[in-house]
């Protein structure tokens, strides 16, 4: 089995329970015995100021937008660049704070670029890989610029269009592509 730690999983266009339809997952780890991950394009209408007294014990002010992992419930989660503050690398650049004291630290920073999240995505042994025979998912190496999407585009619609130019250079034989074809 090849882990996909780093990996982005993609929904297919025929997946479409709800809270995973047009879903990006950031992979946190993926071994013998289950997948994590969280959703990276999920805001909820909640900010981390709306937390300030409820989940910590001090009060704090910030209008950044927390997500929605995923259905499983869990702690904060936090990705973000600041090595210090992590529990682990996830991709070069890219660190995820899960422990709840050094989460707290975190949000005390403010850091940018960065995500804070609520609950995960999770797969039994065997469960992903399942998915997986049944078309759900597509994956693509993950990149700082994914993880912390600011594009115009919705960032489904951009990995989407990465996937499909993979998928034609190696039908037509090319050894690369540009990653912006308008460049060419």
């Amino acid at each position: 089995m090849q882990s996909l730690k780093g990996q982005l999983l993609i929904a297919s266009a025929q997946l479409t329970t709800p809270i995973f339809a047009r879903a990006v997952i950031l992979m946190l780890d993926h071994n013998e015995e289950g997948a994590i991950g969280v959703i990276l394009n999920l805001p909820i209408n909640t900010e981390i100021t709306d937390l300030s007294g409820k989940i910590f014990d001090e009060d704090f002010e910030w209008s950044k937008p927390l997500h929605l992992g995923g259905p499983v419930p869990g702690s904060l989660t936090v990705l973000h660049t600041l090595e210090e503050y992590a529990d682990q690398e996830v991709i070069p650049g890219v660190f995820v704070t899960l422990e709840a004291e050094t989460v707290q630290q975190v949000i005390r920073q403010r850091p940018e670029p960065s995500l804070v999240i609520a609950n995960y995505s999770g797969w039994g042994p065997g469960q992903l890989e399942c998915e997986f025979d049944r078309d759900s998912w597509i994956t693509l190496p993950a990149t700082v610029d994914h993880v912390f999407w600011k594009g115009d585009r919705d960032v489904w619609k951009a990995v989407m269009s990465q996937v499909n130019a993979r998928k034609l250079s190696e039908i037509i034989g090319l050894k690369s592509v540009p990653a912006d074809p308008s460049m060419n």
